[in-house]
Parts: structure tokens; C-alpha cells; sequence
């Protein structure tokens, strides 16, 4: 009886810890984000979470995806202050994301099983938070209250119904009753017409964080899937009709076999031609190279993409350990290695694009996005070579994903293409449109003098070919006097915005701006 009290009693104990703690954190995030720009408030936010969770033991440096999704977040809420681009947040949130998972289960292999442990636990964190805050103990919750209460609902009746016998009879005792009346009137009016909703938002915002963090619930099934799951792939056993099965696996070698090497001989077709045409002779003629660059990339990576999924449909089970299966190993390395060279091809596509047309957010995430695949590749062929599963190719790609991310936030990536852009415009195509919407941090470096403009809008227009559907070069692209009033305008939107921002919202990129513009 006594063990079943205190077990009783700590659970009640850690019930209002965690309802305080969760309070304490709301409450937090409305002091450092209410009316307030992202800036310093965030690392210092992010500080308290992971310095709580480490002291409370919630959370340790140990194991690789522990230690490189704390990092990340340290790294990425750094880069937050010190870029303040788009980019750095959202990935700081998305490392976040994945953080909150490795804490729910730091035993998990894989940053996907976490990124879905964090997805089960944003909205089960809510439901447990509303059920321990509604939560009857001992019969005298909330609930409790409420069904006591209506048995003074028929008194209550009564007595409104005497109030309204007396106000009518008595001049003097209506006076007194709509006097109380009004003042209690005036008293509510006041409080909400001083208390603003946007506070109030911020605050049920923070409960929604602080549940999705401190109030964490486990999916044990997601966990428990995953203890299942290898990064070596076993054999299965044909037990039932083996001699049938055995003819079937023949026949989808034999079929692998065919289709490998007639996609190797395409394949080495297309490189052939790209390493002539494209590595070696391609001569730009002032034409938009839209087909070139978007179609052709967009159209090569996705056949890339497709030749992944064919090697491990292949290799996906029991043809791993087919004897004499050497030449269908060949044959899918050469297969990975002309996807290489196709990869390559794809770069320098993507290189005489900046080359000409400068640089653009899609042409960086390319680069990027092409060094994935790559290591993509190179873990399919491990996949291949050493049995692995596809446990393996999940777990190794989605954790090299999340260090690319976290890699990318190390730049302010609107400031380079400001600073590359107009450096490099006697060869490159500006496009003013592009650059004026660029972040504010870049403002000293798109802040161009109109003279320049003219002059740059000159040289461009003899250089490239291509005019819009009209005819009119400038009907289509930003004039440089538009470009110019748009960045003059952006300029003191900026420092007014800027010199009304407190300390919380404080980042240097923009502080850094500021002081560029003001001189």
C-alpha cells in the first residue's frame, strides 16, 4: 500500500515538474520573442535547452547522431546571428526538429526514424499536455468541479430572478446593482483592451514548443522497428517450391544481366557525346541556355536518380548471394561509375550556366545537391560490394544530408551572389530583378550608383541576344532606374526598421548593414 502511494505520488510530483517546467519555457519565449525579430533570441533560447536537457541528464554528447545534431544546432543558431539569412533558419529549425527525435530515443541509427519520432511526439506532446492539465485525480479535477457545480445552477436561477424582482420594485436598489454591475463591466473592459492578443498568441506558442521539447512522448513501435532493422543484408530461406524460386532468381539475373549491359552501352553513349560537346567543344552564343542548363540538369538527374533505384530493386535480396553473380556486379559498377561521369557532366553544365548567367540560389543548392549524389553512388556501390542493406543506404544518406545542411549555413550566400554577381558582370548576365530581392544584410552590396546602373544596362543588353516575347529588353527585366528606386526604398525601410529593433532581435549581418549604409 505504501510503494503504491509514493509510485502514486511521484508521478503526481513529476506531472506538475514537468507542467511548471513547460510553463517556465513558455513563458521564456514570451519575454524573448514577443515584438521581437529573430536574432539573439534564439541562441540564447536554444542555449537554455540544450544546457537544461544536459544538466538533467536528458541528454548527453555521446554517439554520432547526438553529437552532430547538437553541434548542429550550436553551429546553425550561431550562423543565425551572424548571417540572419533564410537559409540558416530554416535549417536550424529542421536540426532542431531532428534533435528533439535523437532525444526521445538516442539509441535510434537513423536520423529518418528520428525525424519521425520527432513527428509522432509534435502532436502526442500536446494531447498529454491537455490530459494532465484536465486530469481527474482522486475525483476532484476540473471535471469534478464541474459536475458538483450544477447543482448551484438552479439556485443561481433563482436568485437572478429575485435581482430582477428587486431592480424593478426599487429605484435605489437598481442603482446600486447597475453600478456594481457597471464597474465590473469597466473592469473587464480594461483588462482586455490592455492586454494584447499577440502576447497572448506568443505565449500558447511557446506552450506548444515547450510540450513539443520538454514534454516529450515515445513511439515505441517506430523504435522497436528499427532495433529490427541491419545494416547487412541476410540471406532468405526458400523453403516452400525451392527449385521454382531458384529458376525465378536465374531468370532476374539473366534479366539483369540484359538490362544492365544495354543500359551501360546507352549510357556510355550519352557520356561519349556529353565529354565531347559539353566538356571539351560547347561555345556559348549569347543564347538563354535554358535547355541546356535547367531541362537537360533537371532531366539527367532525375535519370541518375532512376538508375539508383534500379540497382537496388536488383540487389534488394537473395540475388546478393546468387554464386557466379561477378559479371552483374561488373556490370552495375560500370553502370555507378558512367553515372559518375554523368554527374560530372551535369556539373560543368551547371558551371557555364554561372559562368554566363552568374550565380542564383538553384545553381548553388545544385552544387550541393550533386555532391549528395555522389556520395550516394558510393554508398550504393558499398551497398552492392559488402551486402549491405537498405537500412545502411538510409542511414548513411540521410546523416551525410543532414551535415551537408548544417555545412550550408556556414555561408551568407545573398551576400556572395550580390558581391559575384556585379564583380563579374562584364561576362555575366545581371539579372536586376533577381538581385533586388535579395536580403536586407545585402543591401550595401546591391546599393549600386545610377551612373554604374546605366552603364552596366548598356553593356548587357549588346552582350546577350535573347529579348522577350515583346521584343523590348526592358520589358521583361527590371529597368535600372526601377532597380534603383527599389534599393534606394529598401535602404530606409531598413535603417527605420533597424533603429526600432531591441537588443533580443540584434544579428550582425544586419548591424553590419547598417553601419555600411550610414556612412
Amino acid at each position: 500500500m505504501l510503494s503504491f502511494f509514493l509510485k502514486t505520488n511521484e508521478k503526481t510530483m513529476n506531472r506538475i515538474k514537468d507542467g511548471l517546467l513547460v510553463t517556465i519555457s513558455a513563458v521564456l519565449i514570451t519575454i524573448l520573442f514577443y515584438k521581437q525579430t529573430l536574432g539573439l533570441n534564439l541562441l540564447i533560447f536554444e542555449l537554455f535547452v540544450l544546457i537544461w536537457l544536459y544538466l538533467t541528464k536528458q541528454f548527453q554528447f555521446k554517439g554520432k547522431n547526438q553529437i552532430t545534431s547538437a553541434a548542429g544546432i550550436l553551429v546553425t543558431a550561431f550562423f543565425t546571428v551572424i548571417h540572419h539569412s533564410l537559409l540558416s533558419y530554416i535549417v536550424n529549425f529542421s536540426v532542431f526538429f531532428i534533435f528533439t527525435g535523437v532525444v526521445i530515443a538516442p539509441e535510434i541509427r537513423s536520423i529518418f526514424n528520428s525525424i519521425l519520432l520527432s513527428i509522432t511526439n509534435s502532436g502526442a506532446s500536446q494531447i498529454k499536455f491537455v490530459r494532465q492539465l484536465f486530469k481527474e485525480r482522486k475525483k476532484k479535477g476540473l471535471f469534478y468541479y464541474l459536475k458538483k457545480g450544477r447543482i448551484f445552477l438552479i439556485p443561481m436561477i433563482i436568485i437572478l430572478f429575485f435581482i430582477m424582482m428587486y431592480c424593478i420594485s426599487s429605484p435605489k436598489f437598481n442603482d446600486i446593482i447597475c453600478g456594481f454591475l457597471d464597474f465590473i463591466g469597466d473592469t473587464f473592459n480594461f483588462l482586455f483592451s490592455n492586454v494584447e492578443l499577440s502576447i497572448i498568441f506568443t505565449f500558447l506558442l511557446g506552450l506548444v514548443i515547450s510540450n513539443f521539447i520538454f514534454n516529450r512522448v515515445v513511439e515505441n513501435s517506430i523504435i522497436n522497428n528499427e532495433l529490427l532493422k541491419s545494416d547487412t543484408l541476410f540471406r532468405l530461406k526458400l523453403n516452400s517450391m525451392r527449385g521454382f524460386k531458384i529458376l525465378a532468381l536465374k531468370n532476374e539475373y539473366h534479366s539483369a544481366i540484359f538490362l544492365f549491359a544495354a543500359l551501360n552501352i546507352l549510357i556510355l553513349l550519352l557520356n561519349i557525346i556529353d565529354i565531347r560537346y559539353v566538356w571539351f567543344d560547347f561555345e556559348w552564343k549569347g543564347e538563354y541556355l535554358k535547355q541546356f542548363v535547367h531541362t537537360g540538369t533537371y532531366f539527367l538527374i532525375f535519370a541518375i536518380l532512376i538508375s539508383i533505384v534500379l540497382v537496388l530493386y536488383f540487389f534488394r535480396n537473395n540475388l546478393n548471394f546468387l554464386t557466379k553473380n561477378k559479371w552483374l556486379k561488373y556490370l552495375c559498377y560500370i553502370w555507378l561509375f558512367q553515372n559518375v561521369i554523368l554527374v560530372i557532366s551535369v556539373s560543368i553544365r551547371n558551371l557555364y550556366y554561372i559562368n554566363h548567367f552568374a550565380l542564383a540560389y538553384k545553381r548553388i543548392a545544385i552544387i550541393f545537391f550533386l555532391g549528395l549524389v555522389i556520395y550516394g553512388l558510393y554508398t550504393v556501390f558499398i551497398k552492392v560490394r559488402d551486402q549491405k542493406s537498405k537500412f545502411y543506404l538510409l542511414r548513411t544518406n540521410t546523416f551525410s544530408l543532414l551535415v551537408v545542411l548544417i555545412f550550408s549555413t556556414f555561408f551568407n550566400w545573398d551576400r556572395i551572389i550580390a558581391k559575384y554577381n556585379f564583380r563579374n558582370s562584364d561576362k555575366s548576365f545581371v539579372h536586376l530583378d533577381f538581385l533586388s530581392g535579395l536580403s536586407d544584410s545585402s543591401l550595401p552590396y546591391l546599393d549600386k550608383p545610377m551612373s554604374m546602373l546605366s552603364k552596366l544596362d548598356i553593356k548587357q543588353e549588346e552582350r546577350y541576344s535573347f529579348k522577350s516575347s515583346s521584343g523590348s529588353f526592358e520589358s521583361y527585366y527590371m529597368s535600372p532606374e526601377n532597380y534603383f528606386n527599389e534599393i534606394n526604398f529598401r535602404k530606409k525601410l531598413f535603417k527605420k526598421r533597424w533603429e526600432s529593433k531591441g537588443w533580443l532581435s540584434w544579428n550582425l549581418a544586419e548591424a553590419e548593414a547598417y553601419e555600411l549604409l550610414s556612412h
